[in-house]
């Protein structure tokens, strides 16, 4: 989990889980009992996740201060620990507990969709793995996942301080489950939003036939540019056939209705001599 340069431990006095917590980016973290740390049956499995474990661990227990840890390697290793014993603390009943206070304060934010009206948020990770994916933001109301606004990142606008692996895939669907009276209304599909034109709703079929004009209309300009009977002038000779073929058109729909009759008898009368030979 990477830190920024907010995160340099020169200087602070408040114990390190209080400290981290308190980082820019850092606000959907929860402080992790320092009797759950201590308890080797909940780290499990850890100690092969980051390097410098022991001394990891007594920096987040305070067992050692900063100024003996002034190792920014050691720093990103404990970082990376804290969140790996957050993810398995905040699932159970005392880590619930203490999100719940946070998720009643919308410390975690608000849904961006206009149609939830505000609703709270949980914390999210798409994969419990560390380093594959940041961590991003659930609604229960709508139940879609987005990414969590930049004023909850780091400086550079983006949430790459926080690993989705500190929350995982379980934490806010097991909240909603053991606060149950949480639990939103589903978004009612009358709600959705409704493109309309002048007060008009626009059809399903309009941008389909839409872009297939688009591209219709780029594929016949892209065989006119590529036409060799193209003229030097720039002129398309197909041009002045279509509108030959308009005016005779025109023509035949503006020809009195006896001459158009004759016409037709006499060429029956061709075919007719043609046969008969």
């Amino acid at each position: 989990m990477a830190f920024n340069e907010d995160s340099s431990v020169s200087g602070h006095d408040e114990p390190w889980i209080q400290w981290f917590c308190g980082l820019k980016g850092h606000e959907m973290f929860c402080e992790v009992e320092r009797s759950y740390i201590e308890d080797g049956f909940n780290l499990y499995g850890l100690r092969t996740c980051v390097s410098n474990f022991s001394d990891c661990l007594d920096l987040i227990l305070d067992r050692i201060g900063p100024d003996d840890s002034d190792d920014s390697h050691l720093t990103q290793s404990a970082c990376t620990l804290y969140s790996l014993i957050h993810a398995r603390y905040v699932i159970t009943a005392h880590g619930l507990d203490a999100m719940y206070s946070k998720y009643v304060a919308k410390d975690f934010g608000t849904c961006p969709l206009v149609q939830c009206g505000g609703q709270p948020v949980l914390p999210v990770g798409l994969k419990d793995d560390l380093g594959v994916d940041t961590v991003k933001i659930y609604c229960p109301k709508c139940s879609q996942v987005y990414h969590p606004p930049p004023i909850r990142s780091s400086r550079t606008g983006n949430t790459s301080g926080v690993d989705g692996a500190a929350f995982g895939t379980t934490f806010p669907h097991l909240f909603l489950m053991t606060f149950n009276n949480l639990s939103p209304d589903p978004l009612p599909i009358p709600t959705t939003y409704v493109p309309r034109v002048f007060g008009f709703r626009v059809h399903k079929t309009e941008s389909t036939s839409s872009a297939a004009r688009a591209a219709d209309a780029k594929s016949a300009k892209s065989s006119n540019g590529d036409s060799p009977a193209q003229k030097v002038d720039g002129s398309d000779p197909s041009d002045s056939l279509v509108r030959a073929n308009k005016r005779k058109g025109r023509d035949e729909a503006s020809a009195p209705a006896f001459l158009l009759e004759s016409s037709k008898r006499r060429r029956k009368n061709n075919a007719n001599s043609s046969n008969n030979d």
